[in-house]
């Protein structure tokens, strides 16, 4: 390895050797060396001594060395410029030494900007927005401090991190960071940058982050150099940028290939194929004629294949590393995610870990977010403050989108889905061009088709296929929600359409919730458009609509609906009262039973994939009668028990009759029956739960030497399995008394 000192002056004679145009190389002068010499023409020289040596005593000696050999050629009728260069801030006495001497004192970083101002440039660029690593609200820089990720290796499975990717590119390594909407992938962009650009005096390579969005319709890398200067209002050092480009001194770091607009659509695979290379022949004449290495980051499925993307950008697969970003935070870095962002929040099991997400939950105020994850866990309003902030984000692309636009032409696609063989897609071209045909009127031309190109959560169904498809479920499920509700406020001719069609995707829970959200305020319109569906053929339309008002407060009276021939995911009978209802020969994924019969509601003959708060036909009454259920809650073990949905206090209770009565022996000790129990809710009821089984005379206790052992009543068991064969509908006066500790 070379001393650091041998580095730095190679380093310096080649940041001069590109300021002045001519080789810089040590040479020896009136007996003296001296670190670097450059020949200008015949009669000039510009000298250098170069030193990681910053005592004034050393800068004073290079100084009075530079002035004899300057002397010296002098003598020989030829003049020179010297420098001593420095790898630290020069003190004003080495300023005020050289200056006496006209000798200039300066760093290495001082040295460079001669070539090109990067200093400034750095400066600016950090206060200008880095893609979409944006506030969502006000568009302005995203200023939450960095939490540290991993990226990983499509090739080898293998992490890297940002200062890989760093060392990557100034190696002349490209590297491609490939992610879903909001994933995060601006803000490695971002670091990255200040990892390259924090030794551009010593490397000679000057970083430049470029927002591709702001490119639309560039065919050269040197238009794109002078466009985001300008942008950056540093319009006067586009000429120094462009030189240094030319000089193969960039690094260019590209963000968005997917946000670069087309100038025309189609719903041909080849024709749009040939439409994104072109709009992308300015990014690869930068990859093509870079210095070092590049990193392009965007949408993993933009490009209809690998291949076509490596093509269009310009890229040789043996010099390209592809990386993709994880969809979600791990736990460890969503807690230092919002510990930056200074936010304490319990955040629950239903939501997305997505650093989009996050960073939406970091701009709420601390009310809507206890609003939204406090008691109540407003999963649909979250969802549907969600969707806002998404669409205006992709519509901050172009001046010309519109986030309502963005909005309407989701909801339509996402209503296409539901008669999709694979649920989520597949969604091709022409369905695309249909959906926004309806919303805006007129096909999609120049920049309409790269919002649609790039729509979020919409990503490639196959490597090699322009057709699309939902990748993520959560969107999706909440848009076919706002689906139905457009349905319920639109006019008859729509209702009379969507009733007349035979849908066989059905709403998951969450879209349950988001449309249970919207029809508080007109339940009596949903439930006329159910009972139309259930006449028609939309049968899957009726049980959307029944499931979702199921999950209203309070309930609903059905009014005597009855649905047959239904496809619902979740049937839950606990978030409402919902009276007079019958559903017959349907298909039903969960049904989650109350603690009594709802009135004048029944579920016949129908194929219930799994039936929770009971663990057998016998727990059931005669509401549910005649049906086919493949699974019941099991409460075999500890882990089964947690998995039946039961509140704290009923998870002890069904354990500790599970320990004494349908387990071997004869008694249990008090710590075995609360293993497990002692942290958070159980640790306050599980003491509790046991006196109420004592009291009633269900177990019995003698102290033992390691303190209570418990014993059961035999006469009990009987009781104790119809218990636990009805769990939730349990009218038993012990399931009712441990319900009501807290």
């Amino acid at each position: 390895m070379k001393p650091r000192w041998k580095n730095f002056e190679e380093q310096v004679r080649e940041i001069a050797s590109l300021i002045y145009a001519r080789p810089c190389e040590p040479g020896r002068i009136a007996g003296n060396d001296i670190d670097g010499i450059i020949e200008n023409d015949g009669f000039t020289r510009t000298l250098l001594e170069i030193t990681v040596n910053c005592t004034l005593e050393k800068v004073r000696a290079d100084i009075n060395k530079l002035v004899l050999a300057r002397n010296s050629l002098f003598g020989s009728g030829i003049l020179s410029r010297a420098l001593v260069v420095i790898d630290k801030e020069p003190t004003t006495a080495m300023l005020e030494g050289g200056a006496s001497n006209n000798v200039i004192v300066l760093n290495h970083n001082q040295l460079a900007a001669q070539f090109i101002e990067y200093e400034r440039y750095r400066q600016c660029r950090t206060t200008y927005p880095f893609g979409s690593a944006i506030d969502p609200e006000t568009g302005e820089i995203d200023g939450t401090e960095y939490v540290p990720v991993k990226y990983v290796d499509t090739a080898t499975s293998r992490e890297v991190l940002p200062g890989d990717i760093a060392s990557e590119l100034l190696s002349g390594k490209n590297v491609v960071l490939l992610g879903e909407y909001g994933s995060g992938k601006s803000r490695c962009v971002s670091q990255v940058f200040s990892i390259v650009a924090a030794d551009w005096g010593l490397t000679f390579q000057f970083p430049l982050a470029i927002n591709l969005r702001e490119c639309w319709g560039l065919e050269r890398a040197d238009e794109v150099i002078r466009r985001h200067f300008n942008k950056l209002g540093l319009d006067d050092m586009a000429a120094s940028a462009v030189r240094a480009y030319n000089r193969k001194n960039i690094v260019f770091l590209l963000d968005g290939f997917d946000e670069i607009g087309t100038q025309s659509w189609s719903t041909d695979d080849a024709r749009l194929r040939q439409l994104r290379a072109n709009a992308l022949v300015a990014a690869k004449d930068a990859a093509q004629n870079a210095g070092a290495g590049i990193l392009v980051t965007g949408r993993e499925h933009y490009f209809s294949s690998t291949k076509e993307m490596l093509s269009a950008l310009g890229l040789a697969p043996s010099n390209t590393r592809i990386l993709r970003v994880n969809d979600e935070f791990t736990t460890d870095e969503m807690l230092a995610y919002f510990q930056a962002a200074q936010i304490s929040v319990a955040l629950p099991e239903w939501l997305p870990r997505r650093p989009l997400i996050c960073q939406t939950i970091a701009q709420l105020e601390e009310n809507e977010r206890e609003d939204m994850f406090g008691v109540g866990n407003n999963e649909a309003g979250f969802w549907n403050y969600f969707i806002d902030v998404i669409c205006k984000r992709d519509a901050r692309i172009n001046a010309s989108f519109d986030a309502n636009t963005i909005y309407e032409v989701f909801v339509t696609i996402a209503a296409g889905t539901r008669n999709k063989p694979g649920d989520v897609g597949p969604i091709d071209q022409r369905e695309l061009q249909e959906a926004f045909e309806s919303v805006v009127g007129q096909i999609p031309v120049e920049e309409a088709a790269v919002m649609l190109q790039r729509l979020p959560s919409l990503g490639r169904v196959a490597p090699d296929s322009g057709d699309r498809q939902f990748i993520d479920s959560y969107i999706l499920d909440g848009l076919r929600a706002h689906h139905v509700h457009r349905l319920v406020i639109g006019d008859e001719s729509g209702k009379r359409n969507a009733s007349s069609e035979k849908w066989t995707n059905p709403l998951q829970p969450l879209g349950q919730k988001v449309l249970a959200s919207r029809a508080t305020l007109s339940p009596g319109g949903y439930l006329n458009l159910a009972k139309m569906s259930a006449q028609a053929k939309n049968r899957t339309l009726a049980g959307d609509i029944v499931a979702g008002l199921m999950r209203v407060n309070g309930g609903t009276d059905f009014n005597g609906l009855a649905l047959t021939d239904a496809a619902i995911s979740e049937l839950d009978f606990i978030d409402g009262t919902s009276v007079n209802l019958t559903i017959e020969q349907s298909t039903i994924e969960l049904v989650v039973v109350p603690q009594s019969p709802p009135h004048a509601t029944f579920l016949r003959s129908n194929l219930i994939g799994k039936i929770q708060g009971a663990s057998s036909v016998s727990g059931l009454g005669e509401w549910v009668r005649d049906n086919e259920i493949e699974n019941f809650d099991s409460v075999s073990t500890t882990s089964r028990i947690r998995d039946a949905g039961l509140s704290p206090s009923h998870e002890v209770l069904v354990t500790i009759i599970k320990k004494t009565f349908f387990q071997p022996g004869s008694g249990r000790k008090e710590e075995a029956l609360l293993r497990g129990f002692a942290a958070g809710a159980f640790g306050k009821v599980a003491p509790k739960v046991l006196n109420i089984l004592v009291t009633a005379g269900v177990l019995t206790f003698f102290r033992g030497d390691e303190g209570r052992v418990y014993a059961p009543n035999r006469s009990a068991a009987g009781r104790m399995k119809t218990m636990l064969d009805e769990l939730r509908s349990s009218a038993d006066q012990i399931w009712i008394e441990v319900g009501l500790l807290q």
